[in-house]
């Protein structure tokens, strides 16, 4: 299960990446690593009798208000990313209702649920948009391109804020410190490259740089986005603006299905929500990596380490429980998408019948 919002690699969406143009057998065979490494870690962390003990006690005694809350919290993600598309689709001067955007954003997100990788619903729901509207292919992908760059570029910052201001707990773990502090680099590394192609895309030097540059080619892919937030400079800031408090939501949605499992008496609401807030763009990176199907095994296993290492070493199970009850939300507003999926191929079916 994969989180639509959950910020995958830009990508400029068309051009050298337009779908179906990678080697089908090499996707095959990444996608089989991907299932045995999905498989192979469920079964380690599932296996351990005592784990599965601790989750099911847990389950007994859970607070399913607390599940509700953590509903509410992914819809107001969702709705700050339906925002998102239909802000970046009238930057590129799409104009498109916020009903249809909706369906389209929604049905996208419940092909994310099932399909391998963090972008195709993404390419789903642009397909759909290009069957409704055909002039506007080369801005339906271009509009996911900068919605997952701007994504990236927050996520990437507060990443980098949560490492630096809270380095001491985070290496109270071993384990989660190292990662964190790999993490750390990778994230500054990717801030520069951003910020370096942004200054190039501003000075109109892209087309200057010397052919063996470093990334040249991803460069110039990342000009073209930056070159369109240039130029609707109202749009790309409201974008970005959007962006900070759908993260927000979709980490809350974590803390709420978290606090729904962890005893009161353990820690306080304050304290889940202030160290929830403070792993999860670490977990949300590390788990969009293509390591398995979705980020699933992968994510599981980086809440447990976190929680037993950093929470509570009796926490046992616990961030396992709290990683399937988060994505497991944001799989029933999926569910939503489908519904919309099943109307529009029945909308399709009596259009071909009426003619």
């Amino acid at each position: 299960m994969s989180d639509p919002n959950q910020p995958g690699p830009p990508t400029a969406g068309c051009g050298d990446d337009a779908p179906g143009r990678a080697n089908p057998w090499v996707h095959r065979v990444l996608t089989l690593l991907q299932l045995a490494i999905t498989l192979g870690l469920l079964w380690w962390l599932f296996h351990d009798a005592a784990r599965r003990g601790a989750m099911f006690e847990a389950l007994s005694r859970a607070d399913w208000r607390w599940m509700i809350a953590a509903v509410a919290a992914a819809g107001v993600c969702e709705y700050f990313g339906i925002l998102r598309w239909q802000l970046f689709l009238r930057m590129l001067h799409v104009e498109v209702p916020f009903g249809q955007v909706t369906r389209l954003f929604f049905i996208g997100a419940f092909f994310n649920q099932f399909l391998p990788g963090t972008t195709g619903g993404d390419v789903v729901r642009v397909i759909f948009l290009m069957q409704d509207r055909p002039g506007d292919k080369t801005a339906g992908f271009l509009s996911v391109a900068i919605d997952r760059l701007l994504a990236v570029l927050v996520l990437v910052v507060m990443g980098l804020a949560f490492a630096w201001g809270r380095s001491d707990w985070f290496a109270a773990s071993f384990s989660v410190g190292n990662l964190m502090k790999y993490l750390s680099i990778a994230l500054f590394v990717m801030l520069a490259g951003l910020v370096v192609s942004f200054v190039v895309t501003s000075r109109r030097a892209v087309l200057s740089l010397p052919k063996k540059f470093p990334f040249r080619k991803q460069i110039v892919k990342l000009s073209t986005l930056w070159q369109l937030c240039i130029e609707n400079r109202r749009e790309a800031i409201l974008g970005t603006i959007y962006t900070v408090p759908m993260l927000f939501a979709y980490f809350t949605a974590f803390t709420f299905a978290a606090r729904a499992f962890i005893p009161p008496e353990s820690m306080s609401f304050g304290e889940v929500f202030w160290d929830m807030t403070s792993v999860m763009p670490l977990v949300t990176a590390v788990s969009s990596l293509p390591i398995s199907l979705n980020g699933i095994g992968v994510r599981e296993a980086l809440f447990g380490q976190i929680f037993e290492d950093l929470f509570n070493k009796d926490f046992h199970g616990l961030g396992v429980l709290t990683s399937i009850a988060g994505m497991a939300v944001y799989l029933l507003w999926g569910l939503v998408g489908a519904v919309f999926y099943l109307d529009r191929i029945r909308n399709g079916a009596r259009a071909r019948g009426l003619r």
